[in-house]
This record gives structure tokens, C-alpha cells and sequence, in this order.
């Protein structure tokens, strides 16, 4: 592991997974909890939930490889053991009750309204959930998308995609040579990550991948195979992941050193320009209109380059940009981050404001409901993190160490020298 001089601002990679949770908080808020559709506010809030999801894994490759990738491919076996243990006490435990109660809940509705075949397919899709395998594949089930057929329990899907991104690393951990951390394969893994993002969101779109998936495993209401492949799995976000690891191993490899000049030149240049670019997209189509830039799926691309700049350059700085990502309410917001994203879509659901006409007479009961519903949903969140997620994580661990790490090292040092 590098000395303390090269740690990245623990504070500031922190604050940002709240920020990412906080975009899809406040994307859903907007656009389904509230009747903010078809107003001048809708085209940042629709990027909002993108710009979050980016970020989320983007932040992933880069904390995972940071933490990881040394004992990975130092411990070799004992290493991917403690890693897979490591990532099941910080997911599964919040993610099983939570998949658990919202199939009950989904199972109770349907058999209330007399849905049947909603019933049969949250029932169908049920043990794929359990196994955090939802976002896998392309399947539909009675028109609907397999990745989020559990309705209160559909932002799971990105959980899926998470398991799926540990399972890759492992075998990249091991035999991507990173026992000694290069400057030039951490920048050709981000810039080639960043192109074959690029790529894929391309051939994604073409009539030949669309009509071909939708041939072969059908359609579903509101998801199309286009947006499936670049939103909802894996194989599309694994691009955002390794941009990433490339940033962090570009951090790596400075070993404790500070940047030289023209580095730290780059690195901020890059830094302003994806936050530029980050702030021009959420004005796109409100103040002005940039098809060329922001249109269509070019926003996913452009996320994917500007999102691990902004990252690198926010971790490195040490003066306002830093100290602002580092405030106490992100902090804070960043550590609860999981169970707040996790928790918040069966929350809004009681808050919903209905349009009735006349948008501005429905501002007091927006601004009162949506006050409610963060100040619930950040007390449920806290209570879920600190009842549930830590315990949970802390006894995971412990099982591994006392249970596995402590018979295995005993064997070991009965085993004679030969």
C-alpha cells in the first residue's frame, strides 16, 4: 500500500459517494415523486440520475483498486478470499432484507389488485434478485425488463452490476501486473476505457444489436435494448469501473512522490475541463440547447471522460475544492450513502404530489413533502447504517477472521519444513 504523502483525501472520496447518492435522490424526487415533468427543471434532473450513476462507478474502480489491487496480487488466493468477504459485509447485508421485504411488499400489492402476472413475475424474478444477478441478462418476463422487474426494489439493479464488477476485478487484480504500479498503463487504461465507452454506447444503438436482442429475448415496456446495454448492465458500466482503476493506478504510481509540473498542469487542466463540462450538461436544455455535446447518448460518453477527470482533480487538491468536498454534512451524507440510495425508493412513494393544473399553488405542499421526505429518509438511513449495516459488516468480518483466517494459519504452522 502507498505511504500516507500519496493517500488520496479518504474525506473527499467519501463526500462523493453521498453526492452520487444524493443525484439519484434527488433525480427520483423530481421526476416521479414530484410533477416537476415537462417544466424547465427536467432536463437537469434527467442528467442528474445519470451524472450520479457515473460517478458511482467510476468512485468504485478507484476505491476498490486503491484498497485491493496490492494484496490481490500479493496474497494471491488468501488475498481474493479476504477481498470477496470484504465486499460481501460492506453489500449483502442491507441488500438481502431489503430485496426480502420488497418482494412480500411487490407479492401483497399485486395479489391486492389482482395482477397476476405481475404477481408471476416478481415471483419469477425473486431468486435472481437473491443472488444479485438481475442486471446479468436481458430478459423479459410478461413485458417486463428482468433488471427491474421488483418495482420498489429496482435500483438494486446497480448493486447487481457491483457484484458483477468485483467478480472482474479479481482475475484483472491478479494477472494485470500491478504489483508494481505504472504511470502510462494507469493512463492507457483510462483513456481506454473512456474510448471503448464511447464504442459501445455506439454499437449499442445501431438497428443490428437492438433488432437482434429484441428478436432473440423480446421487449419490455419503458426499457429498450439500447438503453439496457448502456444503462442497466454490467457490460456497459464495466467501462466506467476501469476508468477508475486507471485514475487510481495513475495514483499509485506516484509511490508517495509529489506530481512534477507539467503532470499536476494536466492533471488540473483536465480536472476544470470535466467539471466544466459537467456543469454546461446540466444547463442543456434549460438555458440553451447542445445536441452535439449533450444530445442523446453522447451525455454517457461525455459523463464517462469528464466524471474520472473531476474525480482525480477533486482527490488531489488540497485547497477549496478539496476542503469544500470535505465538508461535514457530506461527510456525513457520504457514510450513510449506501442505505440512503438503497432505501430511498420505498420511502417517496409516500410523498407523492399529484399534478392538479396550476403548478405554483402546489409549491407549499412540494416544499413541506419534500423537506418530510429528505428528513425521514436520512434518519431511516442513518438508523439502517448504524443497526444494521456496521453490526452486520463487523460480525461478516469477524466470522472470516476468527472462523476461517485463524484454523487456516494453525494448519499452516503445524505443517513441517521440508
Amino acid at each position: 500500500m502507498s505511504n500516507v504523502r500519496n493517500r488520496p483525501s479518504i474525506d473527499a472520496l467519501t463526500s462523493l459517494r453521498g453526492v452520487a447518492a444524493l443525484l439519484v435522490v434527488v433525480h427520483h424526487m423530481g421526476l416521479l415523486m414530484l410533477p416537476l415533468r415537462a417544466t424547465s427543471v427536467e432536463p437537469a434532473l434527467a442528467k442528474f440520475g445519470v451524472l450520479g450513476m457515473t460517478t458511482f462507478f467510476v468512485l468504485s474502480g478507484f476505491v476498490i483498486h486503491y484498497n485491493y489491487s496490492d494484496r490481490l496480487a500479493g496474497e494471491r488466493e488468501r488475498g481474493v478470499i479476504a477481498f470477496l468477504f470484504a465486499r460481501f459485509a460492506r453489500l449483502y447485508p442491507l441488500y438481502l432484507p431489503v430485496i426480502l421485504l420488497n418482494y412480500l411488499a411487490n407479492l401483497t400489492y399485486a395479489a391486492y389488485q389482482g395482477r397476476q402476472l405481475a404477481a408471476n413475475v416478481y415471483s419469477a424474478s425473486f431468486p435472481v434478485y437473491l443472488a444479485g444477478m438481475q442486471s446479468w441478462f436481458y430478459s423479459t418476463f410478461n413485458g417486463f425488463n428482468l433488471s427491474i422487474s421488483q418495482e420498489f426494489a429496482n435500483n438494486s439493479w446497480s448493486i447487481s452490476v457491483e457484484f458483477f464488477l468485483y467478480l472482474l476485478f479479481i482475475p484483472l487484480a491478479l494477472y494485470g501486473g500491478f504489483k508494481r504500479h505504472s504511470l502510462w498503463r494507469g493512463i492507457l487504461l483510462a483513456l481506454a476505457a473512456m474510448a471503448c465507452r464511447t464504442v459501445f454506447i455506439r454499437m449499442a444503438s445501431t438497428d443490428e444489436v437492438v433488432n437482434g436482442i429484441s428478436r432473440i429475448w423480446g421487449t419490455a415496456q419503458g426499457v429498450d435494448p439500447t438503453h439496457w446495454l448502456v444503462y442497466y448492465s454490467p457490460y456497459g458500466r464495466v467501462f466506467e469501473f476501469l476508468a477508475g482503476v486507471g485514475i487510481a493506478e495513475i495514483w499509485l504510481s506516484r509511490g508517495g512522490h509529489a506530481e512534477s509540473g507539467p503532470a499536476r498542469l494536466v492533471a488540473r487542466l483536465a480536472g476544470v475541463i470535466g467539471i466544466l463540462y459537467i456543469g454546461a450538461s446540466l444547463l442543456d436544455g434549460s438555458l440553451y440547447d447542445a445536441p452535439r455535446l449533450f444530445g442523446g447518448y453522447r451525455l454517457y460518453s461525455g459523463y464517462a471522460i469528464a466524471v474520472p477527470a473531476a474525480i482525480y482533480a477533486i482527490c488531489r487538491s488540497r485547497k477549496w475544492l478539496g476542503k469544500l468536498a470535505c465538508t461535514a454534512p457530506l461527510m456525513f451524507i457520504g457514510e450513510i450513502s449506501y442505505s440512503l440510495y438503497l432505501l430511498h425508493g420505498n420511502l417517496f412513494p409516500f410523498f407523492m404530489v399529484k399534478s392538479r393544473g396550476d403548478l405554483s399553488a402546489q409549491v407549499p405542499e412540494m416544499i413541506w413533502k419534500s423537506a418530510a421526505f429528505l428528513a425521514i429518509l436520512l434518519a431511516v438511513s442513518w438508523l439502517a447504517y448504524r443497526f444494521l449495516e456496521m453490526p452486520a459488516r463487523r460480525w461478516v468480518m469477524n466470522f472470516y477472521r476468527n472462523g476461517m483466517m485463524q484454523p487456516a494459519l494453525a494448519s499452516a504452522s503445524k505443517t513441517p519444513e521440508r
